[in-house]
């Protein structure tokens, strides 16, 4: 007999996939507004040899948003914004480096926080709204609502424009607009005043660091009919002759209005009272926007007699 030693090398077939480590957590969180910012961290491991063993990572469905580097951290790319998306589920493959390479992947949950980023918005840029005038004290004329797309807002609501303070009241809480005070059309006219006021409102998150939400509200006091109109005399006299044609005029009267020129309520029209005067009403009538009283017919009267 004789003896010889063998020496026997097993080499290494790519037989084995990458394998991520599952202690590390698959839940993290991040800030918003900000890039290269720590995400988080995965780690993966191939017990194949050399080359077949080596693990590379890459980042599968948000690439331009999230960045993996070799050693398995993720950061941010570029800044998140939490009020667009507040959540992202990022695909994570691990390769090896064999020239068929084998694969896996891991699914990594990214909750975005958030930071007052976001100033309050009304919902409305100009508001606008007609009170109609002699309203009372403590009149709501308006409800004023904002929003805050960040989380836990505190929104509070005040009047910018000094001067308006004077006339309005402006719920902190509730943006309920209110008056302060009786205004009356007439005496804004009388006093060269526009029956309108423009100001400025603003909506303050008052946890928050960025700068108040503002509109503008317009409020028209509008006119009402406070006045009944007056005749310039209490009688008017006419002559007309007993036989008059249809459509003779016998006098005009006049009546004035003290609501303010121009509005509907100043303008006076003029009708026969047929309840008063149930008889002269079907022979004489009045003209509706001049005052002419007219013989309604052709007349066939006695000399001297009196209609009222």
């Amino acid at each position: 007999t004789s003896t010889a030693t063998v020496s026997i090398v097993v080499t290494d077939v790519n037989d084995n996939n990458p394998t991520f480590d599952l202690t590390l957590g698959t839940n993290f969180t991040v800030q918003e507004e900000k890039a290269n910012l720590f995400v988080g961290q995965v780690n993966a491991t191939d017990p194949d040899d050399g080359v077949n063993g080596q693990v590379y990572y890459r980042i599968v469905n948000y690439p331009d948003l999230f960045v993996i580097t070799a050693n398995g951290s993720i950061y941010t790319r570029r800044p998140l914004d939490r009020e667009l998306r507040n959540h992202y589920s990022i695909v994570v493959e691990a390769s090896d480096g064999a020239v068929d390479p084998r694969k896996t992947t891991l699914m990594v949950s990214v909750q975005v926080l958030d930071i007052d980023d976001n100033s309050p918005v009304f919902s409305q840029q100009d508001y606008v709204v007609n009170v109609p005038e002699n309203s009372l004290v403590g009149t709501v004329v308006l409800k004023l609502t904002a929003v805050d797309a960040d989380l836990f807002s505190n929104i509070t609501y005040r009047i910018k424009t000094e001067s308006a303070r004077q006339l309005f009241s402006l719920n902190r809480i509730t943006g309920e607009l209110a008056l302060l005070q009786t205004l009356d059309f007439e005496s804004l006219a009388a006093m060269g005043v526009e029956a309108s006021f423009t100001f400025q409102v603003e909506a303050v998150d008052q946890g928050g660091v960025m700068p108040p939400g503002q509109a503008t509200v317009t409020v028209h006091i509008t006119d009402m009919n406070d006045f009944s109109p007056i005749f310039s005399k209490d009688l008017y006299k006419g002559l007309v002759a007993p036989n008059a044609v249809k459509g003779t005029v016998i006098t005009t009267v006049f009546a004035k209005d003290q609501d303010p020129p121009g509005t509907p309520a100043s303008f006076v029209r003029y009708r026969v009272d047929m309840e008063k005067s149930l008889y002269s009403g079907n022979i004489f009538d009045v003209e509706t926007e001049t005052g002419r009283v007219i013989t309604k017919v052709n007349l066939s009267e006695e000399p001297s007699v009196t209609f009222k």
